[in-house]
């Protein structure tokens, strides 16, 4: 019945002593209905009965079954919490315990509360090595995403291996899968480049074929992405790369102002960015796509595509194209009030891509993304806030910014 768990739900069950001698049992939900009911069954006063409550606990699927609204005030149903969180709307587990777990609550919930505990269930992969087989300790080919994130050697890898109780026979091709495997050990990747690999996996189906060399080429990503947004900073008239943030801030003059946007007389009317410069037109419209087809893409929990769509706007259009494409500008000489204009809107262009951008990127990344926000408020003189608590970016606030004549000239600027 019990798998000892300490923080389990205790059996309601109670051992009745009349008078000193163990007589039976009695079931209730509390001691003082368990006491009615020993008097009433036993024939005994109150002062002759001694109850004790049976210690062990019910098996944690009964507990875990409740769990949509027992940490709520339940039975409570006008407590705060319960009124405000249940039911809930999704649930997110793996397809291993569908019935062990996901249909308990159901059921707890139905006859409990009369209620559904959840609206949907999305099921993740399962994580597997990258043969497709079975994590297992008796294959010892198990990942230890520690290991991942900070790295180990070689060395480390088949001294574990060694250290264990692997069957010699099993030991040896374990050790040889490791040695083909990691020639030079694992390299520290950090947690966002482990965090966005698997959420790139989530694609292939039921199961994830974990490949440590794709989780590097993510760690590569994350210094990309650090490196380009350093530089980009170094854009908003800063000291230079070797001063510190602080130092930045202090002599830096750019404050982002709000993209213009203009109503047309002619054609649709609809509001639209007019901007003189065509790579800063581009790249907002090409920043508008990412947002509205990364909407669509994690609305439908396509998380794997989700992925690509920002990595794709970050890696080869902010930074292989952007980025290049304004060295011009940010070399004007601004004593010249067309000059200064043309380049304060583009660093207001390239501050709204790095702040919308970041932004995007935060749930993928959660870690260098919210480091890189923090800088970015403080090197502009905005108040240091968590980027936790940043509205994530909706279609329709930035609908204005497509534009598929820039798109199309700026796709013949990159084919010449």
């Amino acid at each position: 019945v019990s798998r000892q768990l300490w923080w389990g739900h205790r059996i309601p069950a109670y051992y009745v002593k009349v008078r000193g001698e163990s007589v039976g049992e009695v079931v209730a939900a509390s001691r003082e209905a368990a006491m009615d009911k020993a008097v009433s069954h036993f024939s005994a006063s109150e002062a002759e009965i001694e109850l004790t409550q049976d210690e062990d606990v019910l098996d944690t699927w009964f507990s875990s079954g409740l769990f949509p609204f027992s940490p709520l005030g339940w039975p409570d149903e006008s407590n705060p919490d319960y009124m405000a969180w249940h039911p809930t709307t999704l649930l997110e587990t793996g397809l291993d315990i569908l019935f062990f777990w996901v249909a308990r609550m159901v059921m707890c919930s139905l006859q409990l509360t009369d209620k559904l505990p959840f609206k949907e269930v999305y099921l993740h992969a399962m994580v597997r090595d990258k043969y497709g087989q079975k994590m297992s300790k008796s294959k010892g080919n198990v990942i230890d995403p520690l290991e991942v994130i900070n790295g180990v050697s070689l060395k480390d890898l088949l001294a574990k291996l060694e250290s264990g109780n692997l069957d010699p026979k099993e030991l040896n091709k374990a050790i040889e899968m490791n040695k083909a495997d990691y020639k030079s050990g694992i390299p520290a990747c950090g947690s966002d480049a482990l965090r966005f690999g698997l959420l790139s996996f989530c694609g292939q189906g039921r199961d994830v074929n974990l490949d440590i060399n794709r989780v590097v080429a993510y760690r590569n990503f994350c210094n990309k992405l650090w490196n380009a947004t350093r530089f980009a900073m170094l854009y908003f008239e800063s000291s230079g790369p070797s001063a510190s943030t602080e130092s930045q801030a202090a002599q830096c003059s750019f404050r982002p102002s709000a993209i213009p946007v203009a109503m047309s007389l002619v054609g649709d009317g609809g509001p639209h960015v007019d901007l003189p410069m065509l790579a800063d037109a581009w790249i907002l419209s090409r920043l508008s796509v990412a947002i509205c087809e990364l909407h669509t893409k994690l609305s439908g929990y396509d998380i794997a595509n989700a992925s690509q769509i920002v990595y794709d706007f970050w890696y080869k259009e902010l930074c292989d194209v952007y980025l290049e494409a304004i060295k011009p500008v940010m070399q004007l000489d601004v004593s010249s009030v067309a000059n200064s204009a043309t380049k304060h809107m583009t660093q207001t262009v390239l501050y709204t891509c790095l702040h919308y951008g970041l932004r995007l990127l935060h749930p993928f990344m959660p870690f260098v993304t919210e480091e890189l926000y923090q800088r970015l408020a403080l090197l502009v003189g905005e108040a240091r806030t968590t980027i936790m608590l940043a509205p994530y970016p909706e279609p329709g606030a930035v609908d204005a910014w497509r534009n598929a004549k820039a798109e199309e000239a700026m796709d013949v600027v990159m084919r010449v």
